[in-house]
């Protein structure tokens, strides 16, 4: 990561709440046209947050959806 990128990010963290989540929708919009496994990265993260807070959906409720 470039100095000018980490600099950058530490400002963020200051930005009003509306700034942080334009940034972050630009952020994800970049990345889904350089990265080609972006949306798969997302959905681990998002499926790891959500495992570490107890969220998501059973393991026994996926597998009654699926049949298995």
């Amino acid at each position: 990561m470039t100095q000018k990128l980490i600099d950058l990010r530490q400002r963020v963290e200051t930005w009003p709440k509306e700034a942080q989540d334009e940034a972050l929708e630009s952020l994800q919009a970049i990345e889904e046209d350089f990265v080609s496994d972006a949306e798969l990265a997302r959905d681990l993260t998002r499926a790891e947050k959500e495992m570490r807070h107890g969220a998501g959906t059973p393991q026994e409720e996926v597998f009654e959806r699926f049949g298995t």
